[in-house]
């Protein structure tokens, strides 16, 4: 099985917080299409005891997608 392409792992935002997606999306259980708003809610809880390594794998983004989210969480957490 292929994984899934990143763009077919984004939603639109829709104003609504998929809580149980975004766990499923932080503990790595399996690739999930998540809003951008979810994704940043991901990032933030792997942020907190993780590396922008990690927030890429799990979240299935690019390297650079994941360290600007490591970013914005720290800029949250300031």
């Amino acid at each position: 099985m292929t994984p899934p392409a990143p763009y077919d792992l984004v939603l639109a935002d829709d104003g609504i917080i998929d809580l149980i997606a975004v766990e499923i999306a932080a503990q790595g259980m399996r690739a999930v299409a998540l809003t951008r708003a979810e994704r940043q809610l991901a990032a933030r809880i792997l942020a907190r005891g993780g590396t922008p390594y990690l927030i890429s794998e799990r979240l299935h983004v690019s390297g650079t997608t994941a360290l600007t989210l490591a970013a914005r969480c720290q800029g949250i957490a300031s």
